[in-house]
């Protein structure tokens, strides 16, 4: 077995703009050695107005099997796609990319799924929880819907875009719901930041006004590894998800999609 990757390994990218917060490529590559598979993920930092460009030439690389989708691209990726999963079509955002031998393209979505996985792991079941979740986004629109099919009592969704917002609600069902910015977090049991606020290390979210002891706050930012939002979260006694946890929870999923495990 391969203890680094040869001239013959399969390759995956990770894309974003910045992505030098990401965690999931060292996750992988640290399984990729441990397992002695001949694979390899690398970080390309890809601007918006270079994705297409991007998508050409990954169709074209036939040792690739595809890529791992991080913000601001998870939207735009769906719509350049040749083909989307139902997780990927219902919240119109991609943040796998899997590549079939002929070049074709599909797009999956596991960022829920991956969030989910973690809050569990964690112990923190959704199931029965009311929950509140800023940013409709991506990885947002991708939460939400995971967190419906898990069994939140309610989901509450905060986005500056109300018509955003809006229409994740409706697909979503009655369950959910778009809200003003509330001045108190008191009536929540998870508190879910799916915005790139923190990313600088200084913003929050939300001041989490009210937030119990016996609540749980997530973020979706990977660095800093403890985002304000999350330091807040932990100074008022509650439990955090940080971001890496999502990240790493997708793993598994992630090499499955790419065929580099079972």
């Amino acid at each position: 077995m391969p203890s680094s990757p040869t001239a013959a390994a399969r390759l995956a990218y990770m894309i974003g703009h910045p992505i030098a917060h990401t965690a999931m490529p060292a996750g992988v590559n640290t399984w990729a050695h441990d397992s002695g598979t001949d694979a390899i993920m690398a970080p390309v930092d890809v601007a918006p107005e270079a994705l297409s460009d991007f998508i050409a030439a990954l169709r074209s690389i036939a040792n690739c099997d595809g890529a791992v989708v991080t913000a601001p691209h998870k939207v735009a990726m769906a719509e350049m796609v040749d083909d989307l999963t139902p997780a990927a079509r219902l919240v119109g955002a991609a943040n796998v990319v899997i590549r079939a031998p002929d070049g074709r393209l599909t797009g999956d979505n596991t960022d829920g799924a991956g969030f989910v996985a973690a809050l569990r792991e964690a112990g923190a079941d959704p199931v029965g929880q009311r929950a509140l979740l800023f940013g409709c986004g991506g990885a947002g629109a991708s939460i939400a819907a995971a967190l419906v099919a898990a069994g939140v009592a309610r989901l509450e969704l905060v986005d500056p875009d109300a018509a955003k917002a809006t229409t994740l609600a409706e697909a979503l069902g009655r369950s959910v719901q778009r809200v003003a910015v509330p001045e108190s977090v008191e009536a929540h049991d998870l508190v879910i930041n799916a915005t790139a606020i923190g990313l600088d290390g200084t913003s929050a979210v939300h001041p989490l006004t009210g937030l119990r002891p016996s609540a749980t706050v997530g973020d979706v930012v990977t660095k800093p590894p403890v985002t304000p939002f999350l330091r807040q979260a932990e100074a008022l006694g509650a439990r955090i998800q940080p971001g890496s946890a999502m990240a790493l929870a997708q793993i598994p999923l992630v090499l499955r999609l790419f065929g580099w495990s079972k």
